[in-house]
């Protein structure tokens, strides 16, 4: 059962019951110029307001947008990318109905987001998949296992180590330590958190991408010391329909370069037939 809810901002918010768990989404913008509704899939630690504050009301000038907050299994449920990946596909059944929607996942979103567009091929027009991966590798292993041991030390390093690995060196360079401090404070880290990265630990959704019929755009990020930009590179290979582009940024995209990730995916939108799949889209220049 929805229940509507409305912000003075004009963005108005509803949940959807999934699983015997509540899943909260937003939805802002009308439908122009035929565009279908744009699902936002937040990535690991995230939310609509965290993850895609400035995307979200920015793309909402253009179209209709609707956003998902993942939500934590009920009854001390294992988290698994078939559960969100139902979360994701409630939302667009409640909001959208059988219309064809785009859909952009970021980062674990990505993930579940490959996975409802090879699960649902003429559910997806078109799929943004910004710093996607397949299946994790020992590298994306030894970081978690950092992670876990600093969490269940209770280290005041956990947030800043988040912060040294989300962003490139030369958005951290750029910050004092009091604007680096004032980021870290605002990371997430709660019982949600800790199944997400259990769940990061052993994704592996290889033998489902080269089901994914829309047309998509992948999007790597040059400095991801979080999902290295081969993970990026490797999903556009697998998707036949797929082009890639690649933004000068760490992990953090969404904050680090959000205006350029904007252009790439509202110039992808308007048009996914625009450029040949196998392209390499160039980035955007000032």
């Amino acid at each position: 059962m929805n229940r509507p809810l409305s912000n003075d901002n004009g963005r108005s918010s509803a949940s959807v019951r999934v699983d015997g768990t509540e899943v909260r989404y937003h939805q802002a913008g009308a439908a122009r110029n035929g565009q279908p509704p744009l699902v936002l899939v937040q990535g690991t630690t995230g939310s609509t307001d965290s993850h895609f504050g400035y995307l979200f009301p920015m793309l909402a000038f253009e179209r209709r947008v609707i956003s998902v907050d993942l939500a934590r299994p009920a009854d001390g449920a294992a988290l698994t990318i078939e559960h969100l990946a139902r979360q994701v596909q409630a939302v667009i059944d409640s909001a959208a109905g059988s219309e064809p929607v785009d859909l952009l996942g970021y980062s674990l979103g990505a993930v579940v987001a490959a996975s409802v567009a090879a699960a649902q091929p003429q559910a997806v027009r078109a799929l943004v998949l910004v710093a996607p991966w397949m299946k994790t590798d020992a590298h994306q292993r030894l970081r978690n296992r950092i992670w876990r041991e600093l969490r269940e030390a209770g280290a005041e390093a956990l947030r800043p180590f988040m912060l040294f690995c989300a962003f490139s060196p030369g958005f951290i360079a750029a910050r004092t330590e009091e604007e680096l401090a004032a980021i870290a404070s605002r990371i997430t880290v709660d019982e949600f958190v800790d199944l997400q990265m259990v769940l990061n630990t052993g994704i592996d959704i290889a033998a489902q991408v080269p089901r994914i019929r829309a047309a998509t755009l992948v999007v790597g990020c040059t400095h991801d010391q979080m999902v290295p930009v081969q993970h990026a590179r490797g999903m556009f290979g697998a998707i036949d329909d797929a082009r890639y582009t690649q933004i000068d940024s760490g992990h953090g995209v969404v904050f680090e370069r959000a205006a350029e990730l904007l252009c790439q995916v509202s110039r992808f939108l308007g048009d996914p037939a625009a450029h040949p799949a196998g392209t390499l889209i160039p980035a955007v220049q000032p």
